[in-house]
């Protein structure tokens, strides 16, 4: 996993393609720069792992290149849970939980992804708090299709 110069994201991605994104939509522009201050700009290569299921969840990521496979190791195997797509977030309901994490997160193709901690997230309500409710419920509603496609996902063969 290599840090990358957010100024490598402005080069590729703006702040208007930025608030096509689920996690940004219906932001201002001001608010999503400060969002970008706060956070840290990652990139992964295919196969690199994001997080590991157990480990503490002090903060969330929003994916804007490339797609993660979410899977839960078990006796019986990993079992892929989702693949997502650009512009979501993960993680963010086991930092909200302050619970370690369920579920692991490896990149199935070159990745870029947005790591924001629970202290940046906490900053940003502070800094204006209207905006901050937008971008919590952005937050909650990836959260929400998250947990609704686990939910009616097909059954593990062999289940």
């Amino acid at each position: 996993m290599q840090t990358l110069d957010l100024a490598t994201l402005n080069e590729s991605l703006t702040v208007e393609a930025l608030k096509q994104m689920s996690a940004f939509g219906a932001l201002s522009n001001s608010f999503v720069e400060q969002v970008l201050a706060g956070a840290e700009l990652l990139r992964l290569a295919p196969g690199e792992m994001l997080y590991r299921q157990g480990e503490s969840a002090d903060c969330f990521y929003v994916i804007l290149r490339g797609h993660l496979a979410i899977y839960q190791d078990s006796d019986a195997g990993r079992e892929i849970i989702h693949t997502t797509g650009e512009g979501e977030s993960v993680g963010f309901s086991a930092m909200l939980a302050m619970r370690p994490r369920l579920l692991s997160g490896e990149a199935t193709s070159e990745c870029i992804v947005l790591k924001i901690s629970s202290q940046a997230l906490a900053k940003l309500q502070e800094l204006d708090s209207q905006q901050f409710g937008i971008f919590f419920i952005n937050l909650s509603r990836d959260m929400s299709r998250f947990l609704s496609y686990c939910i009616l996902r097909p059954p593990a063969e062999g289940a």
